[in-house]
């Protein structure tokens, strides 16, 4: 059977039953599954990703078993990017935490569908999972993208429901549109790299977009060292090729596994992958997000598989005359769209395109603390923005025996004749005006009006500085 692989993550707050679901489900395991690391076992949460894999009909489904502890929503963020169907996991008993909001939002923004498994019910009255589930239907109705999401109740000890769940998996993949991107070069986060004796260095990751082949030469970023791929095996079986979408194994040579970092990427020659700490996005800030946005505000920006600190600042495009400026914003509030500017603390790999998550991460963890999400639009310093800020001058029309003047905007004669050319506006009024000349000595305007105006009308000077 011709397989199609697909990428299933598990979200939700810490013990709500992750873990013990993805041991249900899981065929093989692989990288990290099911709390392997020593560091999990001793602190007993998942600290890190954790890969295994299961068949559905025709799907091959590899499951990302992402940690759900306020203090690890780095490594929840980097799960997000690479999965193309979530489980949202809740307590029943307990219901939804803050982190499984924080988990659902990511999702939304992401636009990942979701199915939401209510577990434990074993362990639950009636009354506490129709409760449970009320809740879950009325946060789900506050989303953009997933309203319609499923809702079923499971006990992974018992194992009532989690046949229907299986079922419920396929019928969701069945009606999604999934989209692989084999057109373009080969781009390959890296989430885990280890030596194997006979192997050399392994390398694992969830193939983005593009194909390789055994034989093929590859180069690793940031590190910037050519490799050449030896193998691949796709959960313990060996292929000649894999493609986007594909989680995989490969053995390569040339680079050692120590010089490999969670950051690095394997990628081919003709990459468009560029090292940056200075991106230029589009973002919208969560409707739900407590907190505005203001210029230079530290925050953490999430690109691919990396989460950094940041600087950020906000802007709008203006059209001022015949030219566009950036002008910025003091403030940017829930539901907002708008251009913002990031000087990040560490490098990155990104490319124009790719999706960024802001997050304010010194937020205390039982606070929603995912500020806004948007696409890189470019690479450029905040310096070379040049963004201005807006100067308003009130003024007001002054009608004296039948002559037109505006008083205010200026103080003396030489003030005055600087603002001739200026457009202004009439406050509270669709009228608008180009300041024509002076009168007198003591900063009177004159001015020509797309309208009627009258005695005392406040008029609005906007003009542009230098900003920062």
């Amino acid at each position: 059977m011709d397989f199609k692989n697909i990428n299933l993550g598990i979200f939700g707050h810490i013990d709500h039953g992750k873990t013990t679901l993805s041991k249900v489900l899981t065929e093989i395991a692989s990288t990290s599954a099911h709390d392997k690391l020593p560091e999990s076992q001793k602190r007993g949460i998942t600290i890190d990703i954790g890969f295994s894999a299961f068949k559905l009909e025709n799907y091959r489904i590899t499951l990302v078993d992402a940690p759900g502890h306020a203090d690890l929503i780095r490594a929840v963020v980097s799960a997000a990017d690479i999965i193309d169907l979530a489980l949202i996991v809740v307590d029943a008993k307990e219901g939804p935490k803050t982190q499984t909001g924080e988990h659902m939002l990511i999702l939304d923004h992401f636009n990942i569908p979701i199915i939401v498994v209510i577990t434990k019910s074993d362990n639950a009255g009636t009354e506490e999972i129709k409760r449970t589930e009320m809740i879950m239907k009325s946060i789900l109705q506050s989303t953009q993208n997933l309203k319609n999401s499923s809702i079923i109740p499971i006990s992974a000890k018992t194992g009532f429901g989690v046949e229907e769940l299986k079922n419920l998996i396929i019928n969701t993949l069945n009606n999604a549109e999934i989209i692989r991107n084999t057109e373009s070069y080969f781009k390959m986060p890296l989430d885990h790299a280890f030596p194997i004796k006979g192997a050399g260095t392994v390398v694992t990751g969830t193939i983005n977009k593009g194909i390789v082949k055994v034989g093929d030469e590859l180069k690793v970023l940031p590190i910037n060292m050519s490799t050449k791929v030896r193998s691949i095996q796709c959960f313990k079986e060996s292929v000649m090729e894999a493609k986007a979408g594909d989680r995989v194994g490969m053995a390569i040579q040339g680079v050692e596994s120590k010089q490999i970092y969670r950051g690095c990427i394997l990628t081919s020659k003709d990459t468009k992958l560029q090292t940056v700490d200075k991106i230029v996005a589009k973002i919208k800030i969560s409707d739900i997000f407590k907190y505005n946005l203001t210029p230079k505000m530290k925050v953490h920006l999430n690109v691919g598989m990396l989460i950094v600190p940041a600087v950020a600042v906000p802007f709008k495009k203006v059209t001022f005359g015949k030219s566009e400026e950036n002008v910025i914003l003091n403030e940017v509030i829930s539901g907002n769209e708008c251009y913002c500017a990031f000087e990040l603390e560490e490098k990155v790999l990104a490319e124009v395109g790719d999706r960024v998550l802001i997050t304010r991460l010194d937020l205390p963890p039982t606070t929603l603390r995912i500020c806004g999400h948007g696409l890189i639009e470019e690479f450029k310093p905040i310096n070379d923005l040049n963004i201005k800020k807006e100067v308003l001058r009130e003024g007001k029309v002054k009608i004296d025996k039948g002559r037109t003047v505006i008083d205010g905007l200026a103080q003396s004669k030489v003030a005055a004749d600087k603002l001739i050319g200026e457009e202004i506006s009439i406050d509270g009024k669709d009228v608008v005006g180009k300041i024509k000349g002076t009168f007198g000595t003591k900063g009177l305007l004159t001015a020509e009006f797309s309208g009627t105006v009258e005695n005392r009308d406040k008029v609005i000077l906007n003009r542009l500085r230098r900003w920062g």
